[in-house]
């Protein structure tokens, strides 16, 4: 609602306009949920039996509004994160002064690894010993889906990982972020 107050845009278009345009998002929307979207997976999830078994498997068409909203449910691809993460660090998306408040961490959340976990403005960090960042992040999950933004700044890597299953990018996160690293995972673990 602020948004649109400020704006005087409905929230979506406000969205389409000044982050999905902005940033050459041009595969990424607010989809209706019941219009097949060409290229935008179907979240799906098991459903397990007492022993853990899989006997079936179920859609997420209930966990979202039938058109996204600010909690949620704007589709993206893989490649439209990168485009968003580069088109936020070189301040296409907002004032010189809110992307580096955006890009930084603000509080500490705890140890990780041989450094610190810490929380920012939409995004997560993890520093090295000495406290430098190694990695920030933003993942998210909803049932049938789980997916992250990653960022490298000693070596300006960006990966983005989306997959169809809420726990079923977390495993792969953690082998990519040791295989760019070449250290033991530090970065996110599914949420609690």
């Amino acid at each position: 609602m602020m948004i649109e107050r400020a704006s005087g845009q409905p929230y979506r278009g406000y969205v389409a306009e000044r982050v999905f345009a902005a940033a050459g998002m041009d595969r990424s929307g607010f989809f209706a949920m019941d219009v097949v979207e060409p290229e935008v997976a179907e979240a799906v999830e098991p459903i397990r039996d007492g022993a853990g078994a899989i006997t079936g498997w179920r859609r997420n068409i209930y966990s979202y509004p039938p058109v996204g909203d600010p909690a949620g449910g704007a589709h993206v691809t893989a490649d439209d994160l990168v485009l968003f993460h580069r088109a936020l660090s070189t301040g296409r998306l907002l004032s010189p002064e809110l992307t580096a408040a955006m890009l930084s961490p603000k509080v500490r959340h705890g140890a990780r690894g041989e450094g610190d976990y810490l929380i920012g403005f939409g995004l997560e960090f993890a520093t090295d010993a000495s406290g430098e960042v190694r990695c920030s992040w933003k993942e998210g999950t909803n049932v049938g889906t789980s997916g992250i933004l990653l960022y490298y700044p000693s070596i300006d890597v960006r990966v983005a990982l989306l997959a169809v299953g809420e726990d079923a990018a977390w495993d792969a996160v953690k082998l990519m972020d040791g295989a760019v690293l070449g250290t033991a995972a530090t970065t996110p673990s599914p949420p609690a």
